[in-house]
């Protein structure tokens, strides 16, 4: 089964790390750690730990998405990285359209069952597509958020079967 330690390691270290941003067009707002003011509002993201992110990102993310029940760690990898890039929800419905689940945003046992029964290779390929494809829908309806595509295509081909 699939170790959260070994995830968020990478997802940390894609998301910046400790560096602080403020990107105008980001529209998360403040954000360390990946972690940003507009979903967490309450929280001082300034003052914010790499151990809180952490936390945050096992409760928030990985437990969601039930990540230590599958089997293979590079698709959980994947799948958690989405859910991080783009939403516990929007993340979910993705891997659920790749193995023709129906696409609550909920993954639960037969989601599972069927992330389990694909074949990795093919799993990370064809979530690759479908991330590239709501980018591209993401960019349409706002082109502002052009200036991360490059950045989310660099991101997706990281976590593909290559």
């Amino acid at each position: 089964m699939a170790d959260f330690l070994k995830a968020i390691t990478k997802t940390l270290a894609k998301e910046g790390g400790s560096t602080i941003t403020l990107d105008p067009t980001d529209r998360g707002g403040l954000t360390k750690y990946g972690i940003s003011q507009k979903s967490y509002p309450a929280l001082n993201i300034r003052a914010l730990t790499a151990q809180q992110a952490t936390d945050i990102y096992q409760r928030d993310y990985w437990d969601r998405i039930k990540g230590h029940a599958i089997p293979s760690q590079a698709v959980a990898e994947a799948i958690f990285d989405t859910c991080v890039n783009m939403g516990v929800s929007a993340g979910s419905r993705l891997a659920q359209a790749v193995v023709g689940a129906t696409q609550d945003g909920v993954i639960g046992p037969r989601t599972l069952a069927s992330i389990a029964a694909m074949n990795e290779d093919l799993f990370l390929a064809k979530l690759a597509l479908v991330k590239i494809a709501r980018y591209a829908e993401i960019c349409q309806k706002d082109p502002s958020q052009t200036t991360f595509l490059l950045g989310w295509l660099l991101r997706t081909l990281s976590t593909a079967a290559l």
